[in-house]
């Protein structure tokens, strides 16, 4: 018998909750149609795409942060058979967890973040010679990634500790973002610009809903400084832009040029210039210890039992 984490135990119970729900939309509607003859209406497939949406989205995040394969299996599997999520929770056998690839996940999230902060920073200085649409699609993506990895640090409980580890302090934040578009041209600032505001955040929304319907918080995380502290001080770092081209007469004209004469499939992607995690153990986190209490999960009939291997 194992017991996950009570962040983890929330995924897991809304993951199993969203299987019951994919699986009793599917049986209703077929007893509709063999009784009726009639298709359910659309208004049910809206809300079937919801579920089964959300259902996967759960599975994905529960796995990149430390749930291992055959509890997600399990619960799904039981969900599929209409059974819903009891605290008296036997799991199956677990594989062993490589620590190094569940963070080294995160880490990859927690830089794309960071460049994506230090860019919409950037680019606040060019606002008025660049289109209104691409800053917003630029900030929905940012708070959509930022909500995201937001959740998968809290689900996995890194600390204050094991940020300085991970990151370094906000100041390494701040340093990391200048480097990577300090003394960029006007012209390839509004590139890279265009190249995120195009980018689809729909799995770093999905994740994001669904780890807010578990309960996590995707507002806040220890892990992360916030937006209105670091754009700014990025922005006052960095060295102040100049346009390669001579100004057109319309405003952004020179900028719209120069992105419609860029080619999007050459141009170079917006990585991570931070330095390389030290962190490769998760000896402050107890993946599978903490006992879950019946008041935080509604107790409903057990769900399974299995004899120890």
């Amino acid at each position: 018998m194992i017991t996950p984490t009570r962040p983890q135990a929330r995924v897991l119970w809304s993951l199993q909750n969203e299987s019951v729900a994919v699986a009793t939309m599917l049986a209703e509607a077929t007893q509709h149609q063999q009784h009726s003859g009639q298709r359910p209406p659309p208004s049910w497939f809206e809300v079937f795409h919801h579920c089964a949406t959300l259902r996967e989205a759960l599975s994905d995040v529960a796995l990149s942060c430390g749930v291992p394969r055959a509890p997600v299996d399990h619960i799904r599997e039981c969900g599929d058979r209409a059974v819903r999520w009891s605290p008296d929770l036997y799991l199956r056998t677990v594989e062993p967890l490589y620590w190094d690839e569940i963070l080294g996940g995160l880490d990859t999230q927690v830089q794309r973040l960071c460049d994506w902060t230090a860019l919409a920073a950037a680019c606040s200085r060019i606002a008025a010679r660049t289109e209104d649409a691409a800053s917003a699609r630029l900030d929905h993506n940012l708070r959509r990634l930022r909500a995201r990895t937001a959740g998968v640090a809290n689900l996995l409980g890194v600390d204050a500790e094991q940020v300085h580890q991970l990151w370094g302090t906000e100041g390494d934040w701040v340093a990391a973002g200048v480097a990577m578009l300090d003394a960029v041209a006007v012209e390839g600032l509004a590139q890279r610009w265009h190249q995120v505001a195009r980018t689809d955040s729909g799995t770093d929304a999905l994740q994001a809903r669904g780890l807010a319907e578990a309960g996590i918080a995707i507002d806040t995380a220890v892990a992360l400084p916030s937006r209105e502290t670091l754009e700014p001080a990025i922005s006052a770092a960095l060295t102040p832009t100049t346009p390669l081209f001579r100004p057109a007469a319309t405003p952004g004209a020179a900028i719209d040029t120069a992105v419609d004469a860029a080619n999007p499939t050459n141009s170079a992607d917006v990585e991570t210039v931070m330095a390389a995690p030290i962190f490769s153990d998760s000896a402050g986190t107890d993946t599978w210890s903490s006992d879950l209490a019946s008041s935080d999960i509604p107790a409903v009939a057990p769900m399974w039992q299995e004899d120890e291997a």
